[in-house]
Formats: C-alpha cells, structure tokens, sequence
C-alpha cells in the first residue's frame, strides 16, 4: 500500500468534513456527498505537487471540489441545490407568532441567498449556516479573513436589498 504525503493527509483531515457537508447540501444523500467528494480529493492527490504550487491551494482545491459535486448531481439527473433548504425546518416555525410570515420570510432570504454571486453565497453558507469562524472559512476557501469579512459584508448589504430592509444595524458588523 502507498503512503499518502503527509501534507495531503493533513489537508484531506482539515477540509473533508466541510466539503462533505457542502456536497450534502447539493446532493442531498449522504453517500453520494462522500463519493463526490472522494472523487474529488482523488484528482487533487494525482496531482498533488502541482496543487501545492498552486497560488492558493486551498481556493483550487475548493474549486474541484464544487465541480465534482455539481457533476454527481447532474450524473444523477438532479438538479444542484446551491443553499441549504433544511434551514426552514418546521420546528423553527413551531415557534413563532406567525409560521406562514415565518415560512415567507425563509423563502425569501433562500431566494436572495441563491441569487448571491457564487463567492458571496459560498461565504454566507460558511459563516451563517455552519457557523464557521472568518479564519475557519478563509482556511477553506484560501482567501484571507478579512477577505471573508469582506465578502460577508457585502453580501449582507446585498441580502438587505433583495430583502427591502434599509436599516443598517450592529449585525453587520458581526463575525
């Protein structure tokens, strides 16, 4: 059997849970995250030392991993979720005043999530719904934390727009 470098088994240990877990939310099945995933971890470890060199081996990385999830989805004739529809769970709406403004309202920041620009949206899923640090989410998308606060910001500037909501308060200044 062939020793992995280390370095790649470093790097599959920090960022395979994560990328699972996005892959889950496209694919929608457990298994079909995990082999997606795999797949794409295959193609990074057949050219390992070329993804090294690369400018930001974490952002390619993350890249390949986004593609292969999107081709399992479309190998398997679904079509790819790009947010995380379990955020509108039930029990939430068991406990507001009003569920079906509730329910609009989680439809309608689904929506204006989906219509982020990919980066934006990969940064909201990262912060907002796993509840990764800035650095936990600059690590897997090889941009810097200031880089994630930044695309946060904007985001949520663009989110309060697609929202109609005009008031700027101290949540945007949050993570």
């Amino acid at each position: 059997m062939t020793q992995l470098p280390l370095d790649f088994e470093a790097f599959h240990r920090i960022h395979r849970p994560v990328y699972v877990r996005w892959a889950r939310m496209y694919l929608r099945h457990r298994a079909d995250a995990e082999e997606a995933v795999d797949c794409a971890f295959e193609q990074l470890l057949v050219s390992w030392p070329a993804v090294l060199a690369k400018e930001s081996p974490a952002a390619y990385a993350w890249r390949v991993m986004k593609n292969r999830t999107i081709d399992a989805a479309r190998a398997r004739g679904r079509r790819a979720y790009p947010v995380d529809t379990n955020a509108f769970e039930t029990t939430a709406l068991r406990q507001v005043v009003d569920p079906i403004g509730q329910l609009e309202e989680s439809i309608s920041l689904y929506r204006a999530i989906c219509d982020l620009p990919e980066r934006q949206r990969d940064v909201v899923v990262l912060l907002y719904s796993y509840g990764l640090s800035p650095a936990e989410a600059a690590d897997h998308l090889g941009i810097t934390p200031a880089g994630v606060r930044s695309t946060a910001r904007h985001a949520r500037r663009r989110l309060r727009e697609a929202l109609g909501l005009t008031e700027e308060g101290p949540a945007d200044d949050a993570h």
